[in-house]
Order: C-alpha cells, then sequence, then structure tokens
C-alpha cells in the first residue's frame, strides 16, 4: 500500500519562513481580522469625512454644490481602479508597483492601436487587446516572484521600468493624439444622468470586488495567504497560484484605469502611471484603517478616497498651493502606516 507524497511546488522564500521578507511580515498586519475594533477606529474615518465635509462647505460657497461633487467622483474614477485592482496583491501580502507602468502602458497602447490603424480599429477590440496585455504583465510578475522567488518589491520595480520603456517605444517619447475614435473619447465623457459612466463602472467593480473578498471562498483564501503564506500552503491552499491570480487582477485595475485615463484625455500620454502610484497606496494603506482596521477592504478604501479627494478639493478652493495634493497623498500614507504600527504594537 502506497501513500502519494506528492506535494506542489513551492519556492525557496516559502521552504524557508525566516527568509519571508520584511515587506511581506509588515503587509500581513493588515489582513488580519480585526471584528472587535472600537467604533472610534472603525468608523473614525467615516467621521473625519463628515467634518471635511461640513468645515468646506462653510468655509466655501463653491464647495457643497453638485457639480463640485460630481467633478470629485469623476476625477477619482481612474484612480479608484487602480487602488482596487491593488488590493488583491497587498491583501496577498505582497507589493506590485508595477501598477504605474502598467497603466501607462495601457494608456499608450489603445491609442497606439487607433493611430496605427488610422483610427479603423473597433474599439472594443482594441480594449480587449489592452485587457490582455495586462493579464500578460500579471503573469509576468507572478512568474518572477512565485517561480524565480524575487522579492516582489524589487521585481515589480523592474517590471514597472519595462512596461514605461515599451510605452515609449510605441510613442516614440510622444504623446499620441492622431486618429483616436470620436466615439472612444465621448465614451470617456459620457454620462448617465449627471452621473459619468466612469464613476458607475468604477462603483460596479468595487461591488464585485468587495463580493469576491467578502463574500467568496477565493476571498478568503487571499487573505489567509497574506496573512501567513507558509501556514495556508501547509493547509493546502495553492499560494502560489493565489499570488497569480492577484497580480493578474492588479494589473486589470491598472489596465481598465487607463483606458478610461485615455479615453478621458483623448490622447496617449507617456508616463502618465508614475503619478498615480503614491495616491493608489496612500488610499489603499488609508482604507486599511477604516471600517474593518487591519484589513485591506473595498469600503474602506471608497472612503479613503473620498477622505484625500474632498480635502484636496476643498483646500485648492480656498487657494491652497500647487504642492498641496502631494503633501495631503503623502501624509495620508504615513498617517495610515503609522495608525497600522501603533496598533499592531500595543495588540
Amino acid at each position: 500500500m502506497s501513500v502519494d507524497t506528492q506535494q506542489s511546488p513551492v519556492t525557496k522564500a516559502e521552504e524557508h519562513p525566516s527568509k519571508t521578507p520584511a515587506s511581506s511580515r509588515f503587509l500581513a498586519g493588515f489582513t488580519g481580522v480585526r471584528d472587535g475594533a472600537p467604533a472610534v477606529e472603525r468608523y473614525g474615518g467615516v467621521a473625519l469625512l463628515i467634518v471635511l465635509i461640513i468645515v468646506f462647505s462653510f468655509t466655501s460657497s463653491q464647495f457643497f454644490t453638485s457639480q463640485n461633487f460630481i467633478g470629485i467622483a469623476g476625477n477619482q474614477a481612474d484612480q479608484g481602479l487602480l487602488s482596487i485592482g491593488l488590493l488583491f496583491p497587498l491583501a496577498c501580502g505582497v507589493f506590485d508597483v508595477s501598477v504605474s507602468g502598467i497603466m501607462t502602458l495601457s494608456v499608450v497602447a489603445v491609442t497606439w492601436l487607433f493611430q496605427i490603424t488610422n483610427g479603423s480599429m473597433p474599439i472594443p477590440l482594441a480594449i480587449v487587446i489592452v485587457l490582455a496585455a495586462a493579464v500578460a504583465a500579471g503573469l509576468i510578475n507572478a512568474g518572477l516572484i512565485v517561480k524565480l522567488g524575487i522579492d516582489p518589491f524589487i521585481a515589480t520595480i523592474g517590471t514597472s521600468s519595462i512596461f514605461e520603456g515599451l510605452s515609449q517605444i510605441m510613442g516614440n517619447g510622444e504623446t499620441i493624439t492622431m486618429h483616436i475614435p470620436a466615439a472612444f473619447v465621448s465614451f470617456g465623457e459620457a454620462k448617465i444622468g449627471s452621473v459619468p459612466v466612469a464613476v458607475i463602472i468604477t462603483l460596479v467593480v468595487a461591488i464585485i470586488v468587495w463580493y469576491i473578498l467578502a463574500q467568496t471562498p477565493g476571498g478568503r483564501l487571499i487573505y489567509a495567504t497574506g496573512a501567513a503564506r507558509d501556514a495556508a500552503r501547509l493547509s493546502g491552499i495553492r499560494t502560489n497560484r493565489v499570488l497569480a491570480c492577484a497580480y493578474i487582477a492588479s494589473a486589470l485595475g491598472a489596465a481598465m484605469a487607463g483606458i478610461i485615463f485615455a479615453a478621458q484625455q483623448g490622447a496617449g500620454a507617456p508616463g502618465v502611471g508614475q503619478s498615480f502610484l503614491l495616491p493608489a497606496y496612500a488610499t489603499v494603506f488609508l482604507g486599511g484603517t477604516i471600517l474593518k482596521p487591519g484589513r485591506f477592504n473595498v469600503w474602506g478604501l471608497i472612503v479613503a478616497i473620498l477622505i484625500i479627494a474632498v480635502g484636496i478639493n476643498g483646500l485648492e478652493l480656498l487657494g491652497g498651493p500647487f504642492w498641496i495634493q502631494d503633501l495631503f497623498e503623502g501624509g495620508a500614507l504615513i498617517g495610515a502606516v503609522a495608525l497600522s504600527t501603533a496598533r499592531s504594537r500595543r495588540r
């Protein structure tokens, strides 16, 4: 009588828990369940958002208007898609810095496809090609990390630079503006009622991702992988497959953000994704301290996006300087990490 002792292949990092990157151990602090967190921790972010809205409503006559609120939401649609996709690898306990490069490549690629076909390529086909390329990019990241055992932070920095370089080759270092179909630009500007279609797409994606992470076995596998990858693997979870799916989801989120950005701008500019990277991480980490403190979650992320967007918008209406956005986003990222670190030390 023989016993099948065959096990799924594991990476070198998984065989030696002590060699788990410090970055992954830090992210594990955002994947545990914190159902017993005090109400002030769970809803402090929501209260802060309400306070900001009240304060700016009294200090600026232009703030509390439907037009301003719609503008805030519309401006955050592509940022929201990028951040929502980023939830997957971070919840798995790994970084993905390549999202900025994938977003840039998607912006340039979708407009480049129109340019080389003199605008004759069907818009749905161009979008499908870009999304397929994003899947390939996610698989490349996963292969470097789960097969070769390269540190996720280092691997995705490298691939981000490669994706940025590819976008420079496509556009020859210039912004692509020729032969972009009017229908594609109309899609970026389209509204249902007074709500931009981009905002509706972002909300639909948010609901789908919330359902996956919070209501399905797949979501539990993701959080288990992020909390303790070696323990998850030993319990039978195919952690390599979970990580691969997470990187694909992250790449798709970045590609969707890039497509919508290109449609809104009507052009494909190289290097645009870099300006979205810090805000994405700031909102995801801040969201991990809201509603479900200590866990990356969709609705905490949405509240975080609104906190940063409302704060920046209100300060700009009050005559804030041009550097206020960078200051606000950097402060939000540091504050979120500091709150999480302090909470972990108390526990």
